[in-house]
This record gives structure tokens, C-alpha cells and sequence, in this order.
């Protein structure tokens, strides 16, 4: 059902709670539109919802929604608290909702989060993600949560994001290790601020960082890497058209042999100006350095990292960070255990 641009519609009928072979409902563009039917109990097929342009303040309870888009709403001050429940919520965008101020934990399913230009923006939930995510299932293998552009997050809310992608690269590197998957997963964020987190052990000033890894760093327990680079967009000062993406150059070497390759950080798709610095950070696996042979486990090894921007965008990395991501083995690592790490970040 596709009512996109509806400029005069005020309210839907409660019967459309009733349709049980509804997948899609498109309101778009409906402005004057402040509310959507609240008893949806046979609606068990609805996948995607986009509300975006509206005045919406709540969202009904859909067990099967999948993808829910509240772009440019100018009413939500506060997401409802129950978005924990969205079980199969996959992917949320809530674009420019100039006056949103409050995140609530997300749902453990969520892949995709974009809240692009909700400068309003102040405080997110701590944990970022239902504690139901340390109960159960498996976390999914690629993800994204962008906060570009949201420059009035409290420092509190920029740990929570940092504290996050901590947790989501740990847990990433547990799950390729306990399902022997070597390629695949990745995550990254985005959010303003202008410090590489503590958490990452190796950093420098600038777009290169040279560490040295002592001998054995390599070992069956290295699942992944984490990498973080803080973008200044003060030089940049013309609106960005198109995308740039946020890489890193990596070069392991030592007296036996040398290795090279590119990763993946972080990207921008949105048109307009990023305002004030940015950290991005990024997991990837390792399963490049898995397939080749020639880096001995048992020498030090030098890595030179460069980080970049592609596509002839004029803003620099000023600050990068790096960090060996490490798994134990099938059984060691108890749910508890996780839980009670990421309670101490």
C-alpha cells in the first residue's frame, strides 16, 4: 500500500491493524499524518513501514517488521523505549529528525542504523544494543551505525557508541573463530569527536602508524582486526557530492617476508557537508593474513599502517588507532563472562 506524498492525509482507519497479508506500507511525505492504527495484532506479515516526513510519535508493535524509516520527522523527540522488542528490526533510519534528543537500546537483530543529521541528538541508551544480545543467537556479520552529524551527543553517549564497537569487535572475532568463518564480517560506526578510544592499543598522530608486534602475535586465536581513524572536515568547507570511503593501508613485515593489503573502515553516501571532526572505526577479519604463509609466528614483525580517503576528498586523517582482535576457544568464553566485560567498559 503506497501512499507516498499524501500531503492532506490526518489519520488511517484501525482496520488496516486487520490486514494480515500486508508486507509494505509507504506513508512518505504524508506531513499532517500523526499517528499509525496501535492494535496491528494480525498484521504478521509486514516487512517494511517508511514513515519518513511525518509527524508519527509512536510506532505500534509489529513482531515482523523488518525495516522501519522515520527520516525527517520533526515530532519524535524521545524513540519509544519498547524498540528493544522489534526482534527482527534489521534496519532503522531516522535521517535529519531535527529535534530527536534520546536513543533507547536498539534490538539485537538491528544491522543497520543511520541517524544522520539529528544534530539534536544528546544521549543513546548504555548498552547501545538490548542486553538480550548476550542471551541469544548469533550476531549477524555485517553491520553499520552511523551518527554523522550529530554534534550534540554528550561525551557519556560517544562512550556508549565506543563501548559498543568494542563489544561487536570482540564478539565478531569470537563468532568467526566458533563458526571457522574467516572472511565476511565486518563493522563499522561513525560519530563526532576528535579522540582515538583507549581501547585501541596501538595509536599515533597523523594518517600513519608504525607499530611493532613482539614475537607469537600471530596465533589460531587472531580473529580480526579493529581500526579507527579520526577525520578532520575543517579544510573541507564545498558540500560533499556523492560518497568517499574512510581505508587503510596495512604492510606486515619482518626478515622472512612481507604482506599488503587494503581495508575498509567507514564511508560517507550522504549529499552535503560533514561539519566538525569524526572517528569512524572498523572491524575486518583476518583472513588474508590466514592465507599466506610467509609472515613467520615466532619473529617480530613491523606494520605500517596509512590511512586514507578516497574519491579526491579534501579532508585528513589526523589521528588513527589499531588493535589485534583475539578469540578463545569453543566453550571458554561464557555469556557471563561477556556480559560482566561489558559491564566494566
Amino acid at each position: 500500500l503506497n501512499m507516498e506524498g499524501c500531503t492532506e492525509l490526518e489519520s488511517l482507519p484501525k482496520r488496516l491493524g486487520k490486514q494480515k497479508a500486508l508486507q509494505e506500507l509507504v506513508l512518505s511525505g504524508c506531513s499532517k499524518l500523526e499517528s499509525v492504527p496501535t492494535v496491528v495484532q494480525d498484521m504478521k506479515h509486514l516487512r517494511i513501514l517508511l514513515l519518513d516526513g511525518t509527524r508519527i510519535r509512536k510506532i505500534p508493535k509489529i513482531k515482523s517488521l523488518k525495516c522501519l524509516c522515520l527520516s525527517r520527522n520533526i515530532a519524535m523527540v524521545n524513540l519509544q523505549d519498547n524498540l528493544k522488542d522489534f526482534y527482527y528490526l534489521k534496519c532503522l533510519v531516522m535521517k535529519n529528525c531535527e529535534n530527536l534528543r534520546y536513543l533507547p537500546s536498539l534490538p539485537k537483530c538491528l544491522e543497520y542504523l543511520n541517524v544522520y543529521g539529528c544534530e539534536r541528538l544528546e544521549s543513546v541508551e548504555n548498552p547501545l544494543v538490548s542486553d538480550r544480545l548476550f542471551l541469544d543467537g548469533l550476531e549477524k556479520l555485517r553491520s553499520t551505525f552511523l551518527f554523522t552529524n550529530c554534534h550534540n551527543l554528550f561525551q557519556d553517549a560517544k562512550d556508549s557508541i565506543s563501548t559498543y564497537a568494542k563489544w561487536k569487535c570482540h564478539r565478531l572475532a569470537v563468532e568467526c573463530y566458533e563458526q571457522d568463518k574467516v572472511s565476511g564480517a565486518f563493522f563499522n560506526t561513525c560519530y563526532p569527536g576528535y579522540i582515538v578510544p583507549s581501547w585501541f592499543d596501538h595509536q599515533a598522530v597523523g594518517s600513519v602508524l608504525e607499530p611493532r608486534l613482539e614475537p607469537h602475535w600471530y596465533n589460531t586465536m587472531l580473529s580480526g582486526i579493529a581500526l579507527c581513524a579520526v577525520v578532520s572536515f575543517h579544510e573541507n568547507q564545498d558540500p560533499i557530492i556523492g560518497s568517499f570511503s574512510v581505508k587503510c593501508t596495512l604492510q606486515f613485515e619482518n626478515e622472512d617476508g612481507s604482506l599488503r593489503f587494503d581495508c575498509d573502515i567507514g564511508c560517507f553516501n550522504e549529499p552535503g557537508m560533514i561539519e566538525a571532526d569524526h572517528v569512524f572505526i572498523g572491524y575486518v577479519t583476518c583472513s588474508r593474513l590466514k592465507d599466506h604463509h610467509s609472515i613467520p609466528i615466532h619473529h617480530p614483525t613491523t606494520v605500517k599502517m596509512k590511512f586514507h580517503l578516497t574519491d579526491a576528498c579534501k579532508s585528513k586523517v589526523v589521528d588513527c588507532g589499531f588493535r589485534l582482535m583475539y578469540t578463545q576457544s569453543r566453550g571458554c568464553l561464557l555469556r557471563e563472562e561477556v556480559a560482566a566485560n561489558f559491564t566494566k567498559l
